[in-house]
Formats: C-alpha cells, sequence, structure tokens
C-alpha cells in the first residue's frame, strides 16, 4: 500500500513539473484552457457569467469582458498571474483572492510580473493585494474599481495597488477603498499618479525608497493619513487633496526622511494636522491651501532649508506649529510670503503686511513632551496655555514672516479701518439716542 501511495505521488509531482516546463497547468479550468488556446497577440472575449479559476498568462494577449463577467478565485490564493509583456485585461470583474502572507507569493487578485501591461475598466474586489506590479515596468493602471476585504483590522489587510521595483508606471483614475494602504510604492521611480481617489485606508499613498515620481489631481479623503512620502527625493505634489484625515495622530500628507520635494497648490482641509514634515531638507511649499485643520502645517527641527511661501491659512487651530528648537527655514522668497488667516495692517495697499507675521507659539514644545495633548486641541486648556506663554515668553519668536501677503480677506486697510470707526460711531450714536427717547 506504501509503495502504491509513493508510486501515485511520484507521478503527480513529475506532471507538475512537465506542465510547468509546457506552459500549461494540469489542473486547468475552462479560463486556462480558453487562455492556452488563444494565439499570441489575439483577442479572447470572455462570455457573461461566472468563471471559477485560477489562471496564468504567458503570451501577448487581450482579454475583455462583457457587463456581468466574474473571475472568482473563491478565497484562495492569487487569482491571475501575469508572466508576459503586451496583455491587456478589461472590462472585467476579478474577486475573491486568498487573504494569506504565510506564502512567498502573497495572495493577490492580479500579479504582474513583466512590463507594458495594461489594466483597465476592472472591478478588482474582495482581495488581499488588489493589483501588484512586481518587476512590471511601463505598466498602464487605468480607470480601475479596487476595493479590498471590508471585514478584519487595518493591519491584516493588503495594499490596493502595491508597485515593487517597477518604474515608468502610469496610474490614472482609479478608486480604492478598504485596503491597508491605497497605494503602496517601494523602490520604484518614474511614475505618474494621476486623479485618484482614496479613502478608507489606513494610508491612502504610502510610498517608500521611490524617486522622481509625481502626483497630482489625486484625492485622499477619509483615511488615518492621507499620504506618506518616506525617504525619498525629487517628487512631486500638485493640485491633490488631502482632507477628513482624523484621529489623534492623523495628517494629510506626511514628509519624513526626504529631499527636494515640491508640494505645489495641494487642498488641506479638516485634518487633524493638515501638512507634517519630519528630518527632511530643500522642500518647497508653495501655493497650498490650508482650512479648518487642527493644526495647519507642523514641522519639527530635524528639517531644514524648508521654504514656504504663497500658502493661504484659514480658520485652522493653528496655522502652524513647530517642534523643538527654532529651525532654518524660510517663511517668504522673493519678497512673497504667505497668506495668514489673522487680518493684518496694509495701509499702503501694496498686498504686503506693513509688519511681519511673527508667530511665538509654544505648542510644538508641548506636543514633543506629550503627544497626548492633540487630544486636546479644541479644548480650552490650550488656548489658555497659549495665552500664559505669550505673557512669559513674548520675545521668543518661532515663525517670522518679513512679507506676509494680503489679499480682501486678510488686510486691514486704511478704508476698512475708516469704515469700522464709522459703523461704530453710528451705533454708539444709535444706542444714546434710542436710550434718551426712551426718557
Amino acid at each position: 500500500m506504501k509503495k502504491k501511495l509513493v508510486l501515485v505521488t511520484l507521478i503527480i509531482s513529475s506532471l507538475i513539473i512537465i506542465s510547468s516546463f509546457m506552459g500549461h497547468n494540469v489542473y486547468a479550468g475552462e479560463l486556462q484552457n480558453l487562455i492556452d488556446k488563444t494565439k499570441s497577440g489575439d483577442t479572447l472575449q470572455l462570455e457573461d457569467k461566472t468563471y471559477k479559476d485560477h489562471v496564468i498568462i504567458r503570451k501577448p494577449i487581450i482579454i475583455i469582458g462583457k457587463e456581468n463577467t466574474i473571475i472568482d478565485g473563491e478565497k484562495k490564493g492569487t487569482i491571475i498571474q501575469i508572466k508576459s509583456s503586451d496583455v491587456v485585461l478589461k472590462n472585467l470583474k476579478i474577486m475573491n483572492s486568498g487573504r494569506s502572507r504565510s506564502s512567498e507569493m502573497e495572495a493577490s487578485c492580479i500579479r504582474n510580473m513583466a512590463p507594458n501591461n495594461t489594466f483597465k475598466d476592472l472591478k478588482i474586489h474582495n482581495c488581499f493585494h488588489g493589483l501588484y506590479l512586481n518587476k512590471g515596468d511601463q505598466t498602464n493602471i487605468q480607470n480601475n474599481d479596487i476595493k479590498g476585504y471590508k471585514e478584519g483590522s487595518t493591519g491584516a489587510k493588503g495594499y490596493g495597488i502595491y508597485i515593487k521595483r517597477a518604474n515608468e508606471n502610469m496610474i490614472k483614475n482609479n478608486t480604492i477603498q478598504y485596503s491597508r494602504d491605497g497605494i503602496y510604492f517601494e523602490y520604484s521611480n518614474d511614475n505618474e499618479i494621476i486623479n485618484n481617489k482614496v479613502s478608507k485606508t489606513r494610508y491612502g499613498l504610502h510610498y517608500m525608497y521611490s524617486n522622481f515620481n509625481n502626483f497630482k489631481g489625486n484625492k485622499f479623503i477619509g483615511n488615518i493619513g492621507g499620504a506618506a512620502i518616506m525617504h525619498s527625493d525629487n517628487i512631486v505634489l500638485e493640485k491633490n487633496q488631502f482632507s477628513f484625515n482624523q484621529g489623534s495622530q492623523a495628517f494629510g500628507l506626511i514628509i519624513q526622511g526626504s529631499r527636494d520635494i515640491n508640494i505645489l497648490e495641494n487642498e488641506f482641509h479638516l485634518n487633524q494636522r493638515g501638512l507634517y514634515i519630519e528630518q527632511s531638507t530643500l522642500n518647497l511649499i508653495q501655493e497650498n491651501e490650508f482650512f479648518n485643520n487642527k493644526v495647519g502645517i507642523e514641522v519639527w527641527d530635524s528639517s531644514s532649508a524648508l521654504t514656504f511661501m504663497k500658502n493661504e491659512f484659514k480658520e485652522n487651530k493653528v496655522p502652524v506649529v513647530l517642534v523643538g528648537h527654532s529651525n532654518q527655514n524660510n517663511w517668504n522668497k522673493n519678497k512673497e510670503g504667505n497668506y495668514w488667516q489673522e487680518p493684518m495692517l496694509d495701509l499702503d495697499q501694496n498686498d504686503i503686511g506693513d509688519r511681519p507675521y511673527i508667530q511665538n507659539s509654544s505648542l510644538g514644545n508641548l506636543l514633543k513632551q506629550n503627544e497626548l495633548a492633540y487630544l486636546f486641541m479644541n479644548s480650552p486648556a490650550i488656548d489658555l496655555f497659549e495665552r500664559s506663554h505669550r505673557l512669559i515668553n513674548p520675545d521668543v519668536v518661532m515663525i517670522k514672516d518679513e512679507f506676509p501677503l494680503m489679499d480682501n480677506n486678510h488686510s486691514l486697510t486704511l478704508e476698512k479701518i475708516i469704515i469700522s470707526i464709522i459703523v461704530i460711531v453710528i451705533t454708539i450714536l444709535s444706542v444714546m439716542y434710542l436710550r434718551r427717547s426712551k426718557r
């Protein structure tokens, strides 16, 4: 009996090894058979039905689905592996990958291991990793709806789009939800990330050891952290939205251990902290809007040579917090500072404040000593703490903008002052007249 069992095991093992050399799957289902029969360069049009299969694509083909075409992995392993370039997947619903991280190949709905492929108009649902690019350069990922498993802790989930050692990719117009991180980059350069929307994740974007990438027009809304750029250089973040990222340690955008980062014309709305910068240098923060954040910008003293110009601060609890000792950063460039949320005098109406904007807050020192202070940002105790500091240490300057910018919303012109005085005088006279008339 034992000899027969050993013989059967040897036969099965041999078949698997032979099939791997022949490029076929011994246990191939209907979809794998259709793929194997499709010639290189041809198009495979799938039917309006559900295929329960796991497939490997080893040649350049185009696979197109119909309205209700589904590829169901039945919550086991990776559903589609791609080992050829020039593969196109379009108009498919791919769902129910495995959830295990224990194997060498972490489960994905799609695992791409070759360059120059296209994934377009896909619904990728209930996946550990949604779309995993492993060394697949020049891949086009557009107009896809990617959702991880809703249930389970965030830390136990995978990434919506996982880019590992893959360069020159286009990631555009995708919607991502319910993953650990929406888009995760690792050692990947020269990528374009445009007009994606990421929500309900840990980090909407998580970016490690990757350089020369552009992020434009993306929306990172309702995450624990909007986007994290870490240990990466020469990045451009332009016209993105970082909003409603809440929690005691939440942020819209964190820049950590990175240099030559350009943060241009972004919106930071209703975050615990809008922009957080640590251990970074030579970054440009220009023409961004910080609205109704607990802290607009938090900068640690490990960062230097940062330039802030033409940013607009509106209705933040605190516009800027510097944590630690004063650092060598610039709050204006070429006589252009920032629009601060406190009205300032501009009597000569040259659109520059008559006096420098000065902030002598000590909130940064409090936060450095005890980060639990974030929990009390809306408390009157924080206001009392700040006022006490200003009385005790009026000469301690944390921020000095020599050229604060003015506009109709930020400036107190001579005309406004005169109008205000006239209104006050008329009000006082009206009150006095009404009192006399009653007598």
